[in-house]
């Protein structure tokens, strides 16, 4: 089957549709209302080329949604998958249940530490037979979540649609409280080694946390954006490029970039506004790809939020970069244009047809509607350091002219923790990336600022890791060049997802402690409603699934006093 040539693509005729949004049922439990969700990962075909192209094999998901035109509820299946939208403070349970019945649709690479549910011999590499195909695995993580560890959707707690399940599995049943600030965070699912192929094909998704204190456009005038890139066959299959390039994992390689963009499951949309001001949040769901997003006018977007919520006060950007797993709130203001005005979303760090991301066009002029929006949202916690400072290396191997995968401290996911928290450490925390790629890392449970990045002499670096390994500390002066700079302008406030550049220390400041509690907090107090070590551990990874999905992730325990 040949290539589909994203030139040969129309672009924005593609009607960019509002994501469906799950409908829970309610219940009461100890005088507190819980919503209930059942949701189902499942395989089917959705349009997401423009019409007279066929429609695409996916995985996505399926729930009681909303139809919007009838306001009837109806079971929707949607890729990427409906939204949730729950209200702070409010129990949320939800029944991740796998329909998936299909074989993966990219071949498995069994050199990986993938979940193995057959339990399969090693095979010999070149061996091309369909086993490790099926049956497909499941395991879901809310991204920037504050959950207990159990429901924080460990790796190696995958189960599939005949009822095997890997070592850690316990339940299918996750439990939320959802006290955090109100935020965009994200759903999808990780199982080890294959997490690129579940997240390309669509498993994955948005989870809100309401609380509406602000006067802030909403229903209609609230656009949440899901940005992906991906390729197609000519027949409007998914193209995941799995040749074999690797001699040590035939099937793996370093990153990928598809060559078309998508908008909420489709390919270079279009969104009809009017005159007014639109609240736009977008995540970067892509496997690998950045965006440095701006407008084709240039004109200025007001940041309100990013992955930890609220920021504390609004600014004006030009462009601002999303990494995978990054998320931004914005505020777009239509008011200035005319009817039939377009205005281009543009990735500013492509040359090729993936510099557009999607338009939008003005097709209704009204009065203006007036917000009373704050110049400052939040005060931020105090980031008071009570415990040592961690360096924490971020590495790659090679065998022969082939990389063999990234390393967090140069071990592999299945080596026993070395990174050990204890809940209400605050804490400087520096990545020292040796590799020759951006890493873009997410830690689970805590929230964090960043304070600087500065860059390094990697080949000094590298000879002293390598001469004192296990190395905990080094002299930041022999291997530092140049002087410390600021993080970028869009990533201030609290994050859970970080970039770490190549030959370059990036420095946070951590606290495992909410980010609502105001308060000084103390080294081994438990500020969050459950014990923190009740369950298999939390891990860092990277946000770039290629490099995830090859080591690039590290279990961390973080201890409770309970």
């Amino acid at each position: 089957m040949k290539k589909l040539n994203p030139s040969f693509i129309p672009k924005f005729k593609n009607k960019l549709d509002k994501l469906p949004v799950f409908v829970p049922s309610f219940y009461k439990s100890e005088d507190k209302i819980n919503y209930h969700y059942s949701v189902d990962a499942c395989e089917f075909y959705q349009q997401m080329l423009p019409e007279g192209f066929n429609k695409t094999k996916v995985w996505g998901f399926g729930g009681l949604c909303k139809d919007e035109k009838s306001k009837n509820i109806k079971y929707v299946k949607h890729s990427p998958g409906p939204t949730f939208e729950v209200d702070r403070n409010v129990n949320t349970n939800i029944q991740w249940n796998n329909k998936i019945l299909g074989e993966y649709m990219f071949k498995i690479d069994k050199t990986l530490a993938w979940p193995n549910p057959n339990n399969i011999a090693p095979n010999n590499l070149e061996d091309d037979s369909k086993e490790g195909q099926w049956p497909p695995t499941l395991v879901m993580h809310v991204h920037g979540m504050c959950a207990p560890p159990i429901y924080d959707g460990h790796p190696k707690a995958w189960y599939t649609a005949t009822g095997i399940k890997g070592p850690t599995y316990s339940t299918n049943y996750y439990k939320y409280t959802n006290e955090q600030r109100s935020a965009m965070l994200w759903y999808y699912e990780q199982s080890p080694g294959v997490s690129r192929y579940s997240v390309y094909s669509g498993l994955c998704g948005l989870y809100f946390i309401k609380d509406e204190k602000y006067d802030l456009p909403k229903d209609e005038y609230h656009i949440p954006l899901i940005i992906q890139d991906k390729s197609f066959y000519e027949d409007g299959s998914l193209l995941y490029d799995d040749e074999k390039t690797n001699s040590n994992h035939p099937y793996w390689k370093e990153k990928f970039y598809g060559d078309t963009i998508l908008v909420n499951g489709k390919v270079w949309p279009n969104l009809n506004v009017k005159n007014q001001l639109y609240r736009v949040n977008i995540i970067n769901s892509s496997n690998s790809r950045p965006y440095k997003i701006a407008l084709s006018d240039n004109s200025n977007m007001i940041q309100i939020g990013n992955d930890g919520g609220y920021i504390d006060k609004l600014q004006e950007l030009l462009y601002f970069v999303l990494y995978p797993g990054e998320r931004i709130d914005l505020l777009i203001d239509f008011s200035k244009y005319k009817e039939n005005d377009k205005i281009i979303m543009k990735n500013l760090f492509s040359l090729d047809e993936c510099q557009d991301i999607m338009s939008f066009t003005i097709t209704n002029i009204s009065r203006r509607i007036e917000y009373h929006i704050p110049i400052n949202f939040i005060k931020y916690p105090p980031m008071k350091i009570n415990t040592n400072k961690i360096s924490t290396f971020l590495y790659e191997r090679k065998r022969g002219e082939c990389k063999d995968g990234y390393f967090i401290n140069n071990e592999t996911y299945l080596n026993p923790p070395d990174i050990i928290m204890k809940v209400g450490a605050t804490f400087l925390w520096e990545f020292i990336n040796l590799c020759d790629d951006d890493v873009c890392l997410h830690i689970h449970l805590a929230n964090f600022q960043i304070v600087e990045r500065q860059k390094i002499n990697k080949d000094k670096c590298k000879e002293i890791y390598e001469k004192n390994k296990p190395l905990k500390s080094i002299d930041v002066d022999e291997i530092c060049e140049g002087l410390a700079v600021s993080p970028e302008r869009y990533e201030i406030g609290f994050k859970d997802t970080l970039h770490c550049p190549p030959s370059c220390i990036t420095r946070i400041i951590i606290r495992y402690a909410p980010t609502y509690i105001m308060d000084e907090v103390n080294i081994g107090e438990n500020y969050f409603s459950f014990n923190t070590s009740n369950g298999p551990e939390y891990i860092v990874n990277s946000q770039i699934l290629e490099q995830k999905d090859n080591y690039l992730i590290r279990p961390q325990i973080v201890i409770s006093e309970e």
